[in-house]
């Protein structure tokens, strides 16, 4: 990043907190202090106003945090379409991917990834189809891997590949003998599945 100070300043105006910020960017909290304290003297004004353990954004740091926050996202998107261009790809990648995938589909083809793209650090969080879908509807991830259906029309989905399903009865059960059953044939039987939204 050109300038970090800016990238420590913008975390701790969205976090308002020094010690979250710390957190999040992997530093010390005197060091976060120190940028903050560099930015303040390079515009000449307090950015923050600190108050019994709670911090607000002055009016100059309320115009640098509008400022900062365009300027970092023009430098992400200058970073990104350079990267296109040479074909160099690196940075973050967060998956989020349901239980059956995540378990037992994922971490070969993620080995399989790294080994491609090594300068990539992949983050997977699993959970239930629903949960999975939720947490791409709020960025909190960059692509999602689910076995089911995808209602929400306002997200780009794809399949991947199919799968077959396997109906297991004990041998004296009514539908044993059957090569295919309907699902609605099943819905006249008790039946054990997985919880709903997975």
């Amino acid at each position: 990043m050109a300038d970090r100070r800016l990238q420590v300043f913008t975390t701790v105006a969205q976090l308002l907190s020094f010690t979250k910020a710390a957190e999040t960017l992997h530093m010390t909290q005197p060091a976060v202090t120190f940028q903050i304290r560099q930015l303040e003297e390079y515009f000449n004004t307090r950015l923050f106003d600190r108050t019994h353990n709670r911090i607000t954004l002055t009016t100059a740091g309320k115009l640098v945090k509008s400022y900062g926050d365009r300027i970092i996202s023009e430098y992400r998107e200058m970073d990104n379409e350079i990267r296109k261009l040479t074909g160099d790809v690196l940075g973050p990648l967060v998956i989020g991917a349901s239980t059956t995938i995540g378990e037992y589909v994922i971490p070969g083809v993620l080995g399989e990834y790294q080994a491609r793209f090594p300068q990539v650090t992949v983050r997977l969080y699993v959970a239930n189809t629903m949960g999975v879908i939720h947490m791409v509807e709020s960025n909190e991830i960059d692509i999602g891997i689910v076995e089911g259906p995808v209602g929400n029309k306002n997200l780009v989905t794809e399949v991947c590949w199919t799968d077959e399903l396997v109906l297991v009865t004990p041998p004296d059960h009514p539908l044993a003998g059957d090569t295919a059953v309907e699902p609605q044939k099943i819905m006249d039987y008790s039946f054990i599945s997985r919880e709903e939204g997975s």
